[in-house]
């Protein structure tokens, strides 16, 4: 069902590009999208484009972006929902929900606060059938940030309109809250000048030049510094089920550790690093999840992987 509404919106796609009169390559020109991105999502093998991706070829194709969203499978989305999304830089929107969400189901500690835990654990316990001392084990304070970062893009939009309808029934300026921090008075994005690397070897600095093919500018929507951040491309079809494909670019914070469950960059052994989900067992060994089934996980022990840094962002439109 879900790969049939793909193919039918990249249909729809290919028609309203050819009812302008415009090639893959013009289209390209004109929104800042790949032709080769543009092509997967015409053919139906790049699943749904994100709102970010509607923004920019929403008005080369010459159809409204509400238009574009609903077609895209994002519906019943509230119209202000949309006019935020569509005004706003995607990511800052999202990071500002969640910060919002959080502060308001937890106290000056961090802690979550009795009466929404209590909610939780009876919620869980109906739904999965558990028993109250193993969820209560589960819902500890770090609960709500894990549940948070684990939700998918789709989900996090979802969450983000549920927000705007309570913010509109207690007449409250959801265009206020949600007003992007990364874009200064004068319009103008923060930047981050960073590399583009092709690969990273083992025994050289991260940013040799020797890895470095380019360098970029990116919004830097994380307030991180130059030397915090790289992005690399990536290489294969092993993170496809997480949408980042051969091609793609991530961007990736710098960093030694991740939590479990997050996507990394790491250094196996010696070997060329890595783009992998990160999961630690109790015993100290570290097991690299593809988001592929038809890769295995690579399992190893602690002191046989050096953890480069953190994927932030996937950048979907390579050049």
């Amino acid at each position: 069902m879900v790969e049939n509404k793909v193919k039918e919106f990249g249909e729809y796609l290919k028609n309203k590009r050819k009812e302008k009169g415009l090639s893959i390559r013009k289209l390209e020109e004109l929104s800042g999208v790949s032709n080769a991105y543009l092509s997967q999502l015409e053919n139906g093998k790049r699943g749904m484009p994100s709102p970010e991706i509607i923004k920019k070829i929403n008005g080369p194709l010459g159809v409204e972006y509400d238009e574009l969203m609903e077609k895209a499978g994002y519906i019943d989305l509230h119209p202000e929902t949309v006019s935020i999304i569509k005004n706003n830089d995607l990511n800052e929107v999202l990071t500002n929900a969640a910060e919002i969400f959080i502060k308001s189901v937890t106290g000056k500690d961090g802690e979550i606060t009795a009466d929404y835990r209590n909610n939780i654990i009876r919620e869980i316990q109906r739904e999965y059938s558990i028993g109250k001392n193993e969820v209560e084990e589960i819902v500890n304070d770090d609960f709500i940030n894990k549940l948070v970062k684990n939700l998918t893009l789709e989900e996090k939009i979802s969450f983000l309109n549920i927000m705007i309808k309570d913010f509109e029934e207690r007449n409250i300026d959801a265009q206020g809250v949600f007003e992007t921090s990364a874009i200064c008075k004068n319009n103008t994005v923060k930047t981050l000048r960073v590399p583009v690397l092709g690969h990273i070897a083992a025994g050289l600095p991260i940013t040799a030049e020797e890895h470095i093919d380019e360098w970029t500018e990116i919004p830097n929507m994380w307030n991180l510094k130059e030397s915090e951040v790289i992005v690399l491309k990536v290489k294969g079809d092993s993170m496809i089920g997480s949408r980042i494909y051969e091609g793609d670019r991530v961007v990736v914070k710098l960093q030694s550790d991740v939590e479990s469950g997050e996507i990394a960059v790491v250094n196996v052994n010696g070997d060329e690093a890595t783009l992998k989900r990160v999961k630690k067992s109790q015993n100290g060994q570290v097991i690299l999840y593809p988001d592929n089934p038809q890769y295995e996980p690579i399992f190893i022990a602690h002191e046989g992987a050096r953890i480069i840094g953190k994927v932030i962002q996937v950048i979907f439109e390579p050049k």
